[in-house]
């Protein structure tokens, strides 16, 4: 087999570039999109009640998205395309993934309608369906084209870079809409013109790896002969699996909270422009990049727990801050603590996006030593499949708390914002308790003995 150089890495990991300005769309602006808030906005009312349509439809579709990962994951670990077992899936997924995330954005009635709840909700579905079908064979890819567990931290760190990129570029679409909109163009449609663009771009990133990278160059093919219910059954019967999802979900039950608020927390809690928006992203962005060498630097000397458990009790910190975030804006201003946000989280971030990762694909290689058999994909399914589940509960939560006090529209308040700080904060607390006991070190010594 071939050892992938870093040109072919890099070009593997726009994949990531894709799914952070797809993905970042949905995550970032869907419910902003659809949920008004209480300040002045000349966006459409697609809902008869907002926060409950945009509560059952999300959750629906993040349903559908879990329990769909298995099944892609063994169709994936099966497949027996001369492309390859995965580059077959993301060839083929690419234009679809990016087409659904904006086709969300259009619904066909102008104003509250059945008929857009259901073309909604229809989008949201393909979408999931699309992003399923790209992200669990490309994950799997990532974690079979490099086996040395050093070499994995920078594949996951140019992975992060790109990923972080593009869902600063994401955040830039504040900015984007203040400009249209003061040169005329419509709310609605400085929302979309953007959104455009970054689909078309997501959907290009998204088909570049599946044509560059020759998989059966890099990747030796092993036996599977499992079921769907034998394999998710034997990947959560090691117990440093099982301990790395939990937490994993526990902690993205947390960014799932805050990273759907997050746009409310700048515009209403803090109540700043939606420049703001562009300019804290701008900050976490460009200190979190400086700080990447660090992330390898420290993940070889101190490894890769003790990272990951600092930066959960940061976000603690932070978002105990957010939550109390009167006290804060009367020492030090809403500006100066937007800009402290964007200081404090842009470490955190970088570990959280590459260290993750770079476990689950050692757990992967783990497996495929002590088996004999190569099911990557099913590893990455067993964790998305688990944090989905837990996810779909969280999305329609999350939208019933942000309208909470709210009359009849269903539109954010402050309050509801607030709340979700708080639980956010609960959640990567207990995250920190469940990392404790993840061996790190078991697991990293039998890959390196193998490698021997």
């Amino acid at each position: 087999m071939k050892k992938i150089t870093n040109g072919k890495i890099f070009a593997l990991c726009l994949g990531d570039f894709s799914r952070g300005i797809i993905g970042g769309i949905i995550t970032s602006y869907l419910l902003t999109f659809f949920i008004p808030t209480n300040s002045n906005t000349t966006l459409p009312q697609f809902f008869l009640n907002a926060a409950l349509t945009m509560a059952v439809i999300r959750g629906v579709g993040t349903v559908v998205d879990a329990v769909t990962d298995p099944w892609v994951a063994s169709l994936s670990d099966n497949c027996k395309s001369p492309l390859g077992r995965r580059v077959f899936f993301m060839r083929w997924a690419a234009i679809p993934y990016g087409l659904f995330c904006l086709l969300v954005f259009f619904p066909p009635v102008g104003g509250a309608s059945v008929v857009n709840a259901i073309w909604v909700g229809l989008m949201l579905i393909l979408y999931y369906l699309a992003s399923t079908f790209y992200n669990i064979p490309y994950s799997a890819l990532q974690a079979e084209i490099v086996a040395d567990p050093q070499r994995r931290v920078f594949l996951y760190t140019i992975n992060s870079l790109l990923y972080v990129i593009s869902s600063a570029l994401v955040f830039c679409t504040s900015m984007i809409k203040s400009m249209l909109m003061s040169s005329g163009i419509p709310e609605i449609w400085a929302l979309r013109i953007p959104f455009i663009v970054f689909c078309a771009a997501g959907a290009i990133t998204a088909i570049i790896p599946s044509i560059v990278i020759r998989e059966k160059d890099y990747v030796a093919p092993k036996p599977y002969h499992q079921s769907i219910w034998d394999a998710l059954k034997a990947t959560a019967s090691y117990p440093n699996f099982a301990i790395i999802t939990v937490g994993y979900l526990v902690m993205w039950i947390a960014f799932t909270f805050f990273n759907t608020a997050e746009v409310y927390y700048i515009t209403n809690l803090l109540a700043l422009g939606d420049s703001w928006v562009t300019i804290v992203s701008v900050i976490s962005i460009a200190v979190g990049v400086a700080t990447y060498p660090l992330v390898n630097i420290l993940a070889k000397r101190v490894g890769k727990k003790p990272m990951l458990l600092g930066a959960c009790i940061t976000y603690v910190l932070l978002y105990c801050a957010i939550y109390n975030y009167n006290v804060v804006i009367n020492i030090i201003g809403g500006p100066a603590f937007a800009i402290l946000i964007g200081l404090v989280i842009a470490f955190p971030i970088a570990i959280t996006n590459i260290i993750p990762a770079s476990i689950f694909a050692d757990l992967a290689q783990y497996d495929s030593i002590m088996t004999g058999q190569n099911r990557a994909g099913m590893f990455f399914a067993a964790r998305n499949f688990a944090n989905k589940l837990c996810q779909a509960v969280v999305v329609i939560a999350c939208a019933l708390l942000l309208g909470t006090g709210a009359d009849g529209t269903g539109a954010a308040t402050s309050a509801g914002i607030r709340q979700t700080a708080l639980v956010a904060m609960i959640f990567v607390a207990l995250s920190v308790v469940i990392y404790w006991f993840y061996d790190d070190k078991k697991i990293v010594q039998t890959i390196k003995e193998h490698a021997n």
